[in-house]
């Protein structure tokens, strides 16, 4: 069965979109109609999405390398958005990266302040510039904010993945109450373990033991979540559907934080 065009007409920027949960986003809202601006640092995954998504959709997919923690490529990012489809309905805050597994004893500022500049610094940059687009074209927008099961759990990752998740949705609530009665919602999704860019280099060691200490260890055993799903759950949240959803901390980890 085809999937429904519900978000023909809108226009979506995805951060971290060349792969992981963002690509998985990407399709999603290419398949459902949107137009679709998305934006990513690594350049073997650009060239992948060009050529597998881009180049059949070309009218209807923009496509910039963008270092989000910078203000000037964030500027460029939102000018070339704006040129290219005028509007802006949905932003989504995807992109992210993980820290070592440090507790606050042995984290490295260098990587503290990277994590954050990542994961929460550049959202809340992303965000501005989204409210004020959409503001500008009198858009009722919806912002989806990744955050992580890490945010409420002290043992599910390191001080500065933690932290940067947890600031996230402190971003979320704030945004939800400002805006609110200029028609713009934001709502935060708090993912489990996903088979993305962070869980592959996981797997890889990256977090010392691999993938299935971290798992057990840290708590994240049985949160593995389908990315075709998470990116549904996040379609669902722009959509008129879910109108009355503002604020929202919506968790998807397999119910692995319900025990």
């Amino acid at each position: 069965m085809a999937q429904s065009r519900a978000h023909e007409g809108k226009t979506v920027l995805i951060t971290g979109g060349g792969g992981g949960l963002g690509r998985a986003i990407v399709e999603h809202f290419v398949e459902a109609g949107a137009n679709v601006v998305t934006c990513d640092i690594n350049d073997t995954l650009l060239a992948d999405l060009q050529e597998k998504v881009v180049a059949a959709k070309s009218d209807q997919v923009l496509v910039v390398k963008c270092d989000i923690t910078s203000e000037d490529a964030l500027d460029n990012l939102f000018t070339q958005l704006e040129s290219k489809f005028g509007k802006l309905d949905y932003a989504i805050n995807s992109a992210g990266i993980m820290d070592l597994f440090d507790p606050a004893g042995s984290t490295d500022r260098g990587l503290l302040e990277r994590v954050l500049a990542v994961n929460l610094i550049a959202p809340t940059m992303i965000t501005k510039r989204a409210i004020n687009l959409m503001l500008k074209h009198e858009v009722k927008g919806s912002i989806v904010n990744i955050a992580s099961i890490a945010a409420f759990r002290g043992y599910a990752a390191g001080a500065a993945y933690t932290a940067s998740k947890h600031g996230l949705v402190g971003l979320t609530k704030n945004t939800a109450g400002f805006y609110r009665d200029k028609g713009i919602r934001c709502n935060a999704v708090q993912a489990g373990a996903m088979p993305t860019n962070i869980g592959n280099a996981m797997a890889n060691g990256y977090c010392k033991e691999g993938l299935e200490f971290s798992m057990k260890h840290f708590g994240w055993e049985g949160a593995w979540c389908e990315l075709p799903k998470m990116a549904k759950l996040v379609a669902y949240l722009c959509s008129e559907d879910a109108s009355m959803i503002n604020g929202a901390l919506l968790t998807a980890d397999g119910g692995v934080t319900s025990t």
